[in-house]
């Protein structure tokens, strides 16, 4: 159960929707609203904690920083910056204003503002960033420095116009306390580490490391080139953007506007005698051949691709003009990685390695401590705090060259660098959870569910369409807030007819329906889709306060059923493993 201080005990709405959110039974203690308030003001940062890094500490204030929506600015960054979160949400919706931040790679609604309030919060983070105020209608970045805590953080604020809706602001908060300083901070096992370190030591030629957006491919290079700083050697960096300063480095920042591009400062790079080339992302055939050649001619150039695996960037490099010659001889190594939550020390819950499917658990001689997410007050019911690298090193040493230089297909450079040590990023990830250090879940939602005959993994559940019909809106909120937060697209139907509509021009991939609508209940809306051949497989979830039409909700087609009022957890796993079912 969790207790609540309130003044007004008598507000049933907020006790059920608390009680939703939180999935835990809500227990209302009564108390004055001045001591509330003072409470309020003792967690929530005041204006003056939070203020531009270069505003003079003794010049007067301007009213402007005094308006209410200058504080409300202010206690998201601060609130965002001591949750860990690498980005905030501006995003104009039909009702107003959604803010959003990212914790954990997860994005959680902070709050809803009114129209007019969302726009005034813009117009505050665009007078933060020193943007033009008076022009929403074209896109501006900017960067603005802030003091949370006595501490700096950097923001990269970009900001676009959306049709008919208003201006969107994204901020990225670059917070110097969160860069992993090592390769030892990046959660690798031991002969992960030592591989990498291993990678790291070659004079010259190409190291790459890949993965899909925000899998921590920068904090890896950033971690990497912290340790080869050693004084002796001269590192240069091409980046766009510059997101952290490192000392003793020399960085530069790609300015396409102003004709420095990859290609043209990778040249002048090469003029300024490095030893070690830090390279932000290999994008294009130039970029790709410069790079390449720096690495043949004596340089060890790191840099970045977007490929899911490490085989995968085998064939973009050829994809770019790259040769097999080419490529046998300067690839060194390429590291392959995505980012999994790490399960919440003072709740996780102990599972029996034998609740697991057979072909994933660990061998009869490994050690195991297999753990899931429950959710408590020290990880805001989420189940998770921080993450943590999951890797896949292919090392190219002299039998794999002499396969890409023949050119191999990827599956036989599998197969190649699997003889020499190679774990999938499945095999590492079970590695994890098998030492309790995330979960199943997390890394079916990260990796796929994966195949237990042993191909190829399924397509990941998160990143679903899923239809929530209820004629109850304050239920269709709460639905798509917990069903965002995993990072579900969602959309809302009032009632049976509605929601027919939507699944027969959308298909979503499931949908969650109310038993109870006018128009036309959920029974009606059921029974019409698994009427019409190509709806008949769409997964279904029924809602209803009456748990006694389960039966006639599952004898009609409904994939799963949910007694109202939903736990948010039961609510995901049933979700998840219909996702997973309709994909298989």
């Amino acid at each position: 159960s969790a207790t609540l201080a309130t003044s007004d005990p008598r507000d049933l709405a907020a006790e059920r929707d608390l009680g939703f959110l939180t999935g835990r039974r809500i227990r209302f203690v009564v108390a004055p609203p001045a001591r509330i308030r003072e409470r309020l003001e003792e967690v929530y940062p005041r204006e003056a904690e939070l203020e531009p890094e270069a505003a003079p500490r003794a010049a007067p204030r301007d009213p402007a920083l005094e308006a209410p929506v200058a504080r409300l600015v202010a206690a998201v960054l601060a609130d965002a910056v001591r949750q860990g979160a690498s980005d905030v949400h501006l995003e104009p919706n039909e009702g107003g204003m959604i803010i959003r931040s990212r914790v954990d790679g997860i994005l959680r609604e902070v709050m809803r503002l009114p129209v007019p309030a969302g726009r005034a919060a813009v117009r505050r983070v665009k007078v933060l960033a020193r943007l033009d105020v008076a022009n929403p209608l074209v896109t501006q970045d900017g960067r603005a420095r802030i003091r949370v805590d006595g501490r700096t953080v950097d923001l990269r604020v970009a900001t676009a116009p959306v049709a008919r809706r208003g201006e969107k602001a994204v901020i990225r908060l670059l917070d110097p306390a969160g860069l992993k300083t090592g390769l030892a901070d990046l959660g690798l096992l031991p002969p992960e580490l030592s591989a990498l370190e291993r990678l790291l030591g070659c004079r010259e030629g190409l190291v790459l490391v890949t993965g899909p957006t925000g899998s921590g491919k920068t904090t890896t290079l950033y971690a990497a080139v912290q340790q080869l700083r050693t004084g002796r050697v001269n590192i240069v960096t091409v980046e766009d953007p510059v997101e952290y300063d490192l000392a003793g480095i020399s960085q530069l920042q790609v300015n396409e506007a102003q004709g420095l591009t990859f290609p043209g400062a990778l040249r002048s790079v090469l003029r300024q005698d490095p030893d070690i080339v830090l390279v932000g992302e290999i994008r294009d055939a130039e970029t790709a051949t410069i790079a390449v050649q720096a690495g043949l001619t004596g340089h060890l150039v790191l840099s970045t691709l977007h490929t899911n695996d490490a085989p995968s960037a085998l064939v973009r490099l050829r994809d770019l003009g790259l040769g097999n010659f080419q490529l046998a001889a300067v690839l060194r190594g390429i590291v392959a990685q995505r980012l999994v939550r790490r399960l919440c020390p003072h709740c996780a819950v102990t599972v029996p390695v034998e609740e697991l499917p057979p072909a994933l658990r660990p061998p009869p001689a490994h050690p195991a401590t297999v753990r899931r997410a429950h959710g408590c007050t020290e990880c805001g019911g989420q189940g998770y705090r921080g993450r943590l690298a999951v890797p896949e090193i292919l090392l190219a040493d002299l039998a794999l060259a002499r396969l890409i230089g023949e050119g191999g297909s990827p599956a036989a450079v599998v197969a190649a660098a699997r003889q020499g040590g190679m774990r999938a990023l499945w095999e590492s990830g079970l590695a994890r959870m098998w030492d309790g250090l995330t979960s199943l879940d997390e890394l079916t939602r990260v990796l796929g569910a994966p195949d237990l005959e042993g191909t190829a993994p399924t397509p990941p559940t998160a990143g679903a369409h899923i239809l929530v019909a209820d004629d109850d809106p304050g239920i269709r909120r709460l639905l798509r807030t917990v069903l965002e937060q995993e990072g579900h697209t969602v959309g809302e139907a009032e009632d049976g007819m509605a929601a027919l509509e939507q699944v027969r021009s959308r298909r979503p991939d499931l949908v969650l329906l109310d038993a109870e609508m006018p128009r036309l209940d959920g029974f009606g809306v059921l029974a019409a889709l698994r009427s019409e051949p190509r709806l008949a497989a769409t997964p279904v979830l029924m809602l209803t306060a009456r748990a006694e039409r389960e039966v006639s909700a599952l004898d009609q087609g409904a994939h799963d059923f949910l007694a109202k009022p939903v736990a948010p957890g039961a609510l995901l796993a049933r979700v998840r493993a219909a996702l997973r079912r309709a994909r298989l």
